[in-house]
């Protein structure tokens, strides 16, 4: 029987400020998953945080900008010093502003990939030694079919695109190694206005599912154990 059991596994979320993001939480600590719900404020996080714990679930919340390496090394302390570890980053923070090239600026330009590209850079930089020094860990960057088909905004697809390209070589370096670097890709439906909240609903449970799969073991042992086969064969 396939276990997606996260039970004492330390999970921290990035970005969580939508309903994709708390489906995300939601299902994580219905697994197990002690969670930390990253915002950049702390709107919503809290009412998140007691949904979580009215089920059983275990939950934080913790708030920073994550714009300095400074910064995000003051959360991955404050998450290790009180659960020892850190078994599984969920980058999920974006920027998605809709914006046409002739309303862009050269500051909404930049915060695009402030946000999308830089804020998981330094989370994995600030988090991947302390995985190394813990038997292993998860990484997960939540990408979106915006970097290939151009939806949203010119600035969201572009960073979209070169986090996805971030994500590839990351997961090149760390192949075969006790790091896990996996991709998850947004549905562009999540976008879409006309879409009902309930077209919606059942879209962000699949993501949340999918996610929890990739964050579980059972894909890399399955895998592991293809390949002995094929070496053996």
């Amino acid at each position: 029987m396939l276990d997606l059991s996260l039970n004492n596994k330390v999970v921290l979320v990035t970005g969580v400020d939508d309903l994709l993001g708390a489906a995300i939480c939601k299902r994580l600590a219905e697994a197990g998953a002690i969670v930390w719900i990253h915002r950049f404020d702390t709107n919503d996080a809290v009412d998140l945080q007691r949904e979580i714990s009215a089920f059983g679930g275990l939950a934080s919340v913790i708030t920073s900008d994550l714009q300095t390496a400074a910064e995000v090394q003051a959360v991955v302390k404050k998450i290790t010093k009180e659960n020892g570890k850190i078994d599984v980053l969920i980058n999920y923070a974006e920027e998605s502003a809709k914006t046409s090239i002739d309303q862009l600026t050269p500051s909404a330009w930049k915060a695009a990939f402030q946000v999308n590209l830089n804020v998981p850079f330094l989370c994995c930089q600030a988090i991947i030694p302390v995985m190394l020094g813990l038997k292993g860990g998860t990484i997960i960057n939540i990408t979106s079919q915006a970097a290939s088909t151009g939806d949203v905004g010119p600035d969201y697809a572009a960073g979209k695109s070169a986090f996805q390209s971030f994500t590839k070589g990351l997961a090149t370096e760390f192949k075969g190694t006790i790091i896990k670097v996996k991709e998850l890709v947004a549905p562009i439906s999540l976008h879409n206005q006309n879409s009902s909240l309930q077209v919606k609903n059942k879209v962000m449970a699949a993501v949340a599912n999918k996610l929890l799969l990739l964050c579980s073991p059972y894909l890399d042992e399955e895998i592991e154990e293809l390949n002995k086969e094929g070496v053996n064969k």
